[in-house]
């Protein structure tokens, strides 16, 4: 039959040359061979067959290029490129002449190509949620790239340019792609790709594209469609436990790395959305707090500082009674705002990369300011990058610190009853420090900071006066001195001039004034004014009568702190038996653990810092030592008399020395 073909064919041609029928159409196998060419995916084509007949490129099963048209002579060729048609190695291809129904050539298979990209194919998104008539482009880490399957291509249409993979909505529902790099057939990603109807709304996550640590949960509130909700797909269920409850969908980091885009959808699917998260492992920086127990007023707001984690990416991760106080995140700042009752609840706060800590926000009524809460100076002035600490007494501990819209002025945290302030950059802010029961305002001035520049140093600046005396100090520093603040302008007033600074005692009580210099550096002054005492002149060898007034530390006192009035306490502590140490005017580790052993003993709290309370107790001691040494004055001997009267000239002339200013 073969041989008879061809006869016949041979036959047919000399008849139609006999004849002049020069454009009878050939019944010629057209033949094609294809093979690599130059560098990258080039791969050369060539063709034989009829003359002036358009050549057509059939690959991938069903797809087909017109590559263009044979010459004169019948032959064809042409240098294509694999990634533009997503040819895969070793795949058939074969051409046709005169048409998509013209004569075929035999099937070959193609050359063999490896992309450049020896990485694993990455792409921007694995997931991707439109509307019927929507597009939508990923980029991919290759550029060469074919389409390995469709599941459902009425879906979604998948066209490739370089590395860009442009999808298109077609109709309700959806469908899988799988991309592939060219010369491989394992090297792919796939997207899941969810198509609404047009004019559907997406839903809505409380929180999205977060990362989880590795073993931890987070839940997230879906909001929007109508009906209970379902997850379409997940992607990446080894990394990314999903599960839905409700409007809730709880999801677990189920390895140490990995991510998934999840797909949740109404019951119906006719609404859907797409959260995005991520696993990791734990940062090794721990998540802590300026205040671990903060106090909101009933339907107001206090702020808190979030140290740790990785840079300033924080999330809720729960909140034990949100009816009792809502919480937001803005950076690194949480933001606490009580409701309408009382009562406390626990929040769990995480790092997107990293662990989380817990703290209990007290939501109750306060008293107004100044209530039973009282620090030991009510302003400070410090600069950018320097501390104060301010000693926090009266009220109820915990204690918190509230300054909304100030943290890039200061930080304030607070350890027991020591509130530490850390300026950042200049400005001014009021604080507002709280207990359970009350509160009270601390002003704060943050001055620019000046390498160049020291702080302002006081020939001294711890000052013992009595009602009605003045003294000059003098001061060294970059001239320029201002009063920044007086604490209690009714206990003393200071003048400057120049290098001079003249202080004037009004009454009983102590003072904290801050003087500041050009450039913005400052130090404080502390002041403490008793009541004028009137020294007896003893006139006969008679057993006097001691009216000495009782010591009074000038100061809070607590560790690094040194000076004459930590020396005065010392030798208390150390005659009343706490201290077993040398008395050297500096309070150490030895001081503080005898000052908690005066406390323990007196009923008070055992804080090692000298407040208030502690502060009472001491002078009381003090107080009772010096009338105990008058009443026992009488029995003393005739020299002790003297001697006690020769003391007590020396006191007189000091006093008038000082009254002097010297």
């Amino acid at each position: 039959m073969i041989k008879l073909n061809k006869f016949a064919f041979l036959a047919v041609l000399i008849f139609a040359g006999a004849f002049g029928f020069s454009q009878l159409v050939y019944a010629v196998t057209p033949t094609l061979s294809v093979s690599s060419t130059g560098s990258g995916d080039s791969v050369q084509i060539n063709v034989t067959g009829d003359a002036n007949s358009s050549v057509i490129l059939f690959y991938s099963g069903q797809q087909f290029t017109n590559l263009g048209t044979t010459n004169a002579s019948g032959t064809f060729t042409t240098t294509v490129s694999s990634a533009t048609y997503g040819i895969v190695s070793n795949s058939s291809v074969h051409i046709t002449i005169g048409g998509v129904s013209g004569a075929q050539s035999p099937i070959v298979a193609w050359p063999y190509f490896q992309a450049t990209t020896t990485s694993n194919l990455t792409l921007t998104q694995t997931a991707l949620l439109l509307n019927v008539g929507q597009t939508s482009s990923v980029t991919a880490s290759s550029s060469s790239l074919y389409v390995l399957s469709n599941s459902n291509p009425a879906i979604a249409n998948i066209n490739l340019n370089a590395n860009q993979i442009t999808i298109s909505a077609n109709t309700y529902g959806s469908t899988t792609a799988n991309i592939c790099v060219v010369g491989s057939t394992t090297n792919c990603s796939n997207i899941v790709i969810t198509v609404q109807n047009s004019g559907a709304s997406q839903l809505t996550f409380s929180q999205n594209n977060f990362s989880i640590v590795s073993g931890q949960s987070v839940s997230v509130t879906i909001s929007g469609g109508a009906g209970a909700y379902v997850i379409s797909n997940n992607p990446n269920s080894t990394a990314i436990g999903a599960s839905i409850n409700g409007s809730v969908i709880n999801l677990t980091a189920t390895s140490t790395s990995g991510s998934s885009s999840i797909t949740v959808c109404t019951t119906n699917l006719t609404n859907c959305g797409i959260i995005n998260v991520s696993s990791t492992t734990i940062n090794s920086t721990a998540v802590t707090f300026s205040q671990t127990n903060p106090f909101v007023q009933v339907g107001q707001s206090t702020t808190v500082t979030i140290y740790g984690g990785t840079g300033t990416n924080f999330y809720v991760s729960s909140n034990s009674n949100p009816s009792i106080v809502q919480v937001n995140i803005t950076g690194n700042i949480l933001t606490l705002v009580g409701g309408a009752t009382t009562g406390t609840s626990t929040i769990s706060i995480c790092a997107y990369a990293g662990t989380c800590a817990s703290l209990t926000a007290n939501v109750g009524t306060a008293t107004s300011s100044n209530g039973s809460v009282a620090l030991s100076q009510s302003s400070v002035a410090i600069l950018a990058g320097q501390s104060s600490a301010v000693i926090i007494s009266g009220g109820s501990a915990p204690y918190t610190i509230s300054a909304p819209n100030s943290s890039n002025i200061f930080n304030g945290v607070i350890n027991g009853n020591t509130l530490a302030i850390y300026g950042v950059n200049p400005g001014s802010a009021t604080a507002s420090v709280c207990s359970s029961v009350g509160c009270t305002n601390l002003s704060i001035t943050i001055n620019g900071a000046n390498g160049s520049i020291n702080p302002p140093i006081f020939s001294q600046n711890n000052i013992l006066m009595t009602v009605g005396q003045q003294t000059t100090i003098y001061v060294t520093g970059n001239n320029g001195y201002y009063v920044s603040n007086n604490s209690s302008s009714g206990v003393a007033t200071v003048q400057i001039t120049g290098s001079n600074i003249a202080i004037s005692a009004l009454s009983a009580g102590s003072d904290t004034i801050s003087i500041c210099q050009t450039g913005g550096q400052c130090a404080s002054l502390y002041i403490t004014v008793s009541a004028p005492v009137t020294q007896p002149v003893v006139v006969a060898p008679v057993a006097p009568v001691t009216t000495q007034p009782a010591y009074i530390l000038p100061r809070y006192l607590g560790s690094g702190d040194k000076g004459d009035d930590v020396l005065q306490l010392q030798k208390l502590l150390s005659t009343k038996g706490f201290l077993k140490a040398k008395p050297n005017g500096f309070y150490g580790v030895g001081t503080k653990s005898a000052v908690q052993k005066f406390q323990k003993a007196n009923g008070i709290k055992q804080t090692g810092n000298v407040g208030q309370a502690t502060k009472d107790a001491l002078n009381k001691i003090w107080a009772s030592t010096i009338t105990a040494s008058s009443g026992t004055s009488s029995a003393t001997s005739k020299d002790q008399q003297i001697s006690d009267i020769q003391k007590a000239i020396q006191q007189l002339m000091a006093q008038a020395s000082q009254m002097q200013g010297q």
